[in-house]
């Protein structure tokens, strides 16, 4: 009885996790400028101040995190269905933004001031809302996955990708899932180099772990499997 009156309160109150552009649109008028930054340029950079939130319109951009030995890697993309660069900051009321955004492809964002898009926030109970679930979803995941990663090192790190991405690119009846990342994108989503990547990978295919055909990575069912086991055991 208890369950179900908490699922009913979360219907009623809403589930949507999206703050995005299409969220905000109705309220800009031509207030707030559009702006376009090309491929592998810098939206905002880490520990700037959040002066602006900037609303992705069209494009991809990736967050690029830094680390004080030189190493860095991709830990989120961003598009018009998620991207507000600057918002998670503004409502954790934080000085510095935390990690670079850098576009991948060319990117068309609309600007507006932070001070205007928290006080949006703080003044409409369904943006505030949304906001909340927002947040909330996002430690949910970081608490269950976030945690875990970064406590694997190197090829132990290399198999909770793989299980990740074997699961995230299975299609119904192709057993087989080819990695389809250069070693150096992988080795930038790890924090790993790209030598290390290669090892690492190196030691997957000696263990069974992953297939290689035609020098190209697949994981299939059984290999999956073996990622898995090896993951639990360590």
């Amino acid at each position: 009885m208890e369950e179900n009156g908490l699922k009913k309160m979360w219907q009623t109150y809403g589930s949507e996790k999206r703050f995005n552009y299409a969220r905000i649109q109705d309220r800009l008028g031509k207030d707030y400028p559009t702006m376009r930054f090309r491929a592998n340029e810098p939206i905002v950079m880490r520990g700037e101040f959040p002066t602006y939130i900037y609303f992705i319109c069209s494009g991809v951009a990736v967050g690029i995190r830094d680390y004080e030995d030189g190493s860095e890697y991709d830990y989120f993309q961003l598009d018009k269905t998620n991207g507000s660069v600057g918002l998670l900051e503004t409502l954790a009321q934080k000085e510095a933004i935390i990690a670079t955004i850098t576009c991948l492809t060319d990117v068309e964002v609309v600007r507006v001031p932070s001070a205007t898009v928290y006080q949006w926030i703080m003044q409409d109970l369904e943006l505030l809302r949304l906001s909340t679930n927002l947040l909330a979803d996002d430690l949910y995941h970081r608490s269950g996955s976030d945690g875990f990663f970064y406590q694997l090192h190197g090829v132990d790190r290399l198999r909770y990708y793989l299980v990740q991405y074997y699961d995230s690119h299975l299609k119904t009846g192709e057993p087989l899932v080819e990695v389809q990342e250069f070693r150096e994108k992988i080795g930038n989503k790890l924090g790993m180099s790209v030598r290390t990547v290669g090892r690492a990978l190196k030691k997957l295919r000696e263990s069974q772990e992953i297939l290689s055909i035609d020098r190209k990575i697949y994981v299939g069912p059984k290999e999956r499997q073996r990622l898995q086991q090896n993951l639990t055991r360590n």
